[in-house]
C-alpha cells in the first residue's frame, strides 16, 4: 500500500475526530473539578449520563429498536468499563488537582498494551515496556509531595480509572469493527446512567439518614451535599452531558471503527496536555518544577511507547522507520 492512502478523507476525518475527543477530556478535568465543589460525585455523575441516555434515547430511538442481543451485551461491557473508570476518577478528583488528574489519566495510553497482553496474550514490545518505565517514573514525580502537600489517594483512584478507561479503548476498537457505532455508544451511556442514579439513591440515603454524615466514610457522606440547582450549575452540566459524553460517546466509537486503537492513543497523548493548560487558565492551578518533569516524562514516556523510539535509537540503518511504517499501514488500511 502507498503513502497517497494517508490522505483519503475518511483517515483525516477520523484523526480529526480523535483529536477533538482529547481536547473535549482535557477541559471536562477542571470543569468536573468545579462541579464537585458544591455538588456530590454520584449525584453530578447520575445527573450527567441521564441527560446524555435521554438525547440517544431522543434521536436514536428507532434504530435502538432494531438492535441485537449482542450489540445490547457488548455494549453493556462498555458501559461496565466507563462507569468504573468514571467512579474511580470522579471519587479521585475531590483529593487532587484538575491538571495532575489530567497527566495521571493520560497513562490509560500506556496501559492498553499490558491489558492486551492479559487478555489477548499479545506480548509486549521493548519500546511498551521503556514508555511504561518512564511514564510510572513521571508519574511518581506528579504524585510527589510538593510544599508540603502530602501524597493523596486521589491519585490512586484516577490511576485506577486509567486502567479502566484502557480497558474501555481496547474493547472500543475491538466491538466497533463489527457492530452499530450508534447502538454501543447509546447502551454504553444508558447503562452507566443506570449505574450511577442507583448508587446515588443508595448512597444518598444511607448519607441522609445517618445521625452524623461526617462520621460516614467520606465518599458516602459526600452525597448528603445539598447539590444547589442554579445556571451556573446547568450549563456546567449540560456541557458535559451533551458534550463531553453524548457527542464523545459517538466519535470515540465511530474514530476507534476507523483506526487502531494503537493509532489512537498517539492522538489521546493531547488530553492531559489539554488539562494542564486549562487548569493554569482557568483555575489558577501550577506544576512546579518537579510536576512539570513528571508529566514531561509521561508524554515522552506515552511516545517512546507509541513511536518505537527505543527501536529506533538502538537499532542501525532504517529498520527502526521501517517497524514504524509497518505498525502504521494496517491504520491506513482500516480507513
Amino acid at each position: 500500500m502507498n503513502n497517497s492512502q494517508t490522505n483519503q478523507p475518511s483517515f483525516w476525518k477520523s484523526d480529526a475526530a480523535l483529536i477533538s475527543l482529547a481536547l473535549m477530556w482535557g477541559t471536562s478535568h477542571v470543569i468536573q473539578k468545579d462541579i464537585l465543589k458544591e455538588h456530590s460525585p454520584a449525584f453530578s455523575t447520575s445527573l450527567r449520563f441521564g441527560i446524555a441516555a435521554l438525547c440517544f434515547g431522543l434521536l436514536f430511538a428507532g434504530h435502538l429498536r432494531r438492535t441485537s442481543r449482542r450489540e445490547v451485551i457488548q455494549g453493556a461491557v462498555l458501559g461496565l468499563c466507563s462507569f468504573v473508570g468514571i467512579g474511580f476518577y470522579v471519587s479521585g478528583l475531590f483529593f487532587t488537582q484538575a491538571s495532575k488528574t489530567g497527566f495521571i489519566s493520560g497513562l490509560f495510553i500506556v496501559f492498553i498494551p499490558l491489558l492486551s497482553f492479559l487478555v489477548f496474550r499479545e506480548r509486549p514490545t521493548r519500546d511498551h515496556l521503556t514508555g511504561l518505565a518512564i511514564a510510572i517514573g513521571g508519574f511518581a514525580l506528579l504524585s510527589f509531595p510538593q510544599s508540603g502537600e502530602l501524597f493523596n489517594w486521589g491519585d490512586i483512584l484516577v490511576l485506577l480509572a486509567a486502567v479502566a478507561w484502557a480497558a474501555l479503548t481496547a474493547a472500543t476498537s475491538a466491538f466497533a469493527r463489527e457492530s452499530s457505532v450508534k447502538t454501543l455508544a447509546a447502551v454504553q451511556v444508558i447503562v452507566v446512567a443506570a449505574l450511577s442514579t442507583v448508587v446515588w439513591i443508595v448512597l444518598s440515603r444511607i448519607a441522609h439518614s445517618a445521625a452524623d454524615p461526617q462520621s460516614l466514610p467520606i465518599l458516602v457522606a459526600m452525597e448528603a451535599a445539598s447539590n444547589p440547582l442554579d445556571l451556573r450549575f446547568a450549563v456546567r452540566i449540560a456541557y458535559m452531558a451533551v458534550v463531553v459524553t453524548f457527542i464523545a460517546a459517538l466519535v470515540q466509537t465511530w474514530g476507534l471503527r476507523k483506526v487502531s486503537s494503537t493509532h489512537a492513543a498517539i492522538l489521546y497523548a493531547l488530553d492531559p496536555v489539554t488539562a494542564a493548560v486549562f487548569a493554569y487558565f482557568v483555575l489558577g492551578e501550577t506544576l512546579g518544577w518537579r510536576r512539570g518533569v513528571g508529566a514531561a516524562l509521561i508524554i515522552a514516556g506515552v511516545m517512546v511507547s507509541r513511536l518505537k523510539l527505543a527501536s529506533r535509537l538502538t537499532r542501525p540503518g532504517d529498520g527502526g522507520s521501517m517497524e514504524l511504517k509497518s505498525e502504521i499501514q494496517p491504520i491506513e488500511m482500516d480507513s
